[in-house]
């Protein structure tokens, strides 16, 4: 969960099949349960193709704060459902989001996460 930088009292929403007890541990980084609806401080969210991940990518966009993250989890080289992260980026940047880490997440996973960048970030005196 440290990699995944989940904060206590993060409202997290979590989709798909992202592996075995990675929404158990988001629940316990969070120290709460996983969000469904509402302004979101970040998602987590399998994509298995470019569709998916453009839906993902306008639907998560919309609920994300902006000190928020979203990562996206695709399966790795080798599967059937391999979706090169690279080809996430430029959707991504038009939507007015950044890439800035990847990681493994298992041995079938890895995640890419996509944040606003700080440049276009609602003044935090006004957000609160």
């Amino acid at each position: 969960m440290q990699k995944l930088g989940i904060r206590p009292e993060d409202r997290v929403e979590v989709a798909g099949d992202v592996g075995t007890g990675l929404r158990r541990d988001v629940k316990e980084a969070a120290g709460r349960g996983l969000v469904r609806s509402g302004a979101l401080d970040g998602a987590i969210v399998l994509v298995e193709s470019m569709d998916e991940a453009r839906e993902a990518l306008v639907r998560y966009r919309a609920r994300l704060k902006d000190t928020g993250y979203l990562w996206m989890i695709t399966r790795k080289r080798g599967h059937e459902a391999y979706l090169n992260q690279m080809t996430l980026v430029p959707h991504a940047k038009s939507l007015g989001l950044i890439d800035n880490k990847t990681c493994s997440i298992d041995d079938e996973r890895s995640g890419i996460r996509f944040v606003v960048p700080r440049a276009l970030r609602k003044d935090s005196a006004s957000a609160a």
